[in-house]
């Protein structure tokens, strides 16, 4: 087909390139089992509550679900004390993030953020005919707020901040962020990605939640997807002021969410002892985690996510392909301009192990710094 037939704003667009799915791997090399430590699942998987819960409502499924996520914006609502009204509920995080582009972005706005992130927020401003704006990171890898608020003018719409930022796992700081926020004019609105904010380990850290309690021009995505062990079920959702949401509603299709996903996210909010477990063991696996990589040569970012963000001091997809033909699949992160950065999902105590191991044995052992 003639690319002439196309929208003229999907020619810009590249595709999203996944992490490889397991099941090609072991097509194409034979292997029995992979390991994959490139996509920032749970390697737990999810509760036992979440898969009973699912298994249930997997028995109805002739049926259409619920079409607004009700029961789960109503828990969402009693959790955050928040109303529900102020919760959509959506096919992922990353569906959120088109709903919102869709919602907000008019052909000619500015939508900023800082690169390397999530790519969706460039897919999505392209597709709608809006204008990206790309800030780097700062020089330890966090998103610079003063660079933002420098670029932004008149046809400044939306702020992306992925915060923990993936692919970094880096954070900002909430006195920092929040001195920010008092400083957008009334005409922009800020996300808040906070896909991996359940991993940050520090008491009291100021979110999303806080911020549109206190009335900052703050929108916030979270996803049961990383945490909760939901990626395939795929189930996410926003939050903010009932007025910014309102527009997300009006763009929204009817049964963006399954019967199956949204009962296993209520189950899985409900088992706070198991997201206590899975929070527990990857924070005692990063520590393993980068000590060992740290012996290896390699230099590892801070991180406040489930994954690693690795410079193996070489080329990061000569590594990752060598990891495959190991059974074990990382992120070389070439696509974000970072040709000896990979990133590594944090495992289970086996997997892990498993890693290490065969970093030694594919003689990528580097020279410490």
């Amino acid at each position: 087909m003639s690319q002439d037939l196309w929208r003229r704003s999907g020619r810009k667009l590249k595709p999203y390139i996944p992490g490889k799915a397991i099941e090609e791997v072991k097509r194409e090399l034979g292997l029995d089992e992979i390991i994959r430590l490139a996509s920032n699942e749970n390697p737990f998987g999810p509760s036992p509550k979440a898969v009973q819960a699912m298994q249930l409502a997997l028995q109805e499924s002739q049926l259409y679900p619920e079409p607004t996520g009700r029961e789960l914006r109503e828990k969402l609502a009693g959790i955050y004390q928040l109303a529900p009204e102020q919760f959509l509920v959506a096919n992922g995080g990353d569906n959120v993030i088109t709903l919102i582009g869709t919602a907000y972005i008019n052909p000619g706005d500015e939508v900023i953020y800082c690169t390397p992130t999530f790519p969706a927020y460039r897919t999505i401003t392209l597709l709608m005919e809006g204008i990206p704006i790309e800030i780097p990171v700062t020089e330890d890898y966090t998103y610079d707020l003063d660079g933002i608020l420098a670029s932004i003018n008149e046809n400044t719409k939306l702020i992306f901040i992925c915060n923990p930022n993936n692919p970094t796992g880096t954070i900002v700081e909430e006195d920092k962020l929040e001195a920010f926020l008092k400083q957008i004019p009334s005409h922009v609105i800020v996300v808040l990605d906070e896909a991996y904010v359940e991993f940050i380990n520090r008491e009291g850290y100021r979110t999303g939640i806080d911020f549109v309690k206190e009335g900052y021009p703050v929108i916030f995505i979270r996803t049961f997807s990383k945490l909760y062990g939901l990626a395939g079920t795929r189930i996410g959702y926003v939050a903010g002021n009932e007025e910014y949401i309102e527009a997300i509603r009006a763009v929204r299709e009817p049964f963006a969410a399954n019967r199956m996903a949204q009962a296993g996210a209520i189950a899985a909010l409900d088992d706070i002892e198991y997201k206590q477990k899975s929070l527990q063991e990857n924070k005692r696996e990063a520590e393993m985690l980068i000590k060992e990589l740290s012996a290896l040569g390699f230099s590892v970012t801070e991180t406040h996510a489930n994954f690693l963000f690795v410079d193996v001091k070489e080329d990061g997809m000569k590594l990752s392909d060598a990891l495959m033909r190991e059974g074990i699949l990382i992120r070389p992160c070439a696509a974000w301009g970072l040709h000896t950065y990979v990133r590594i999902t944090i495992g289970t105590a086996e997997q892990n192990k498993r890693l290490v191991n065969s970093l030694r044995k594919i003689g990528q052992k580097l020279p410490t710094s």
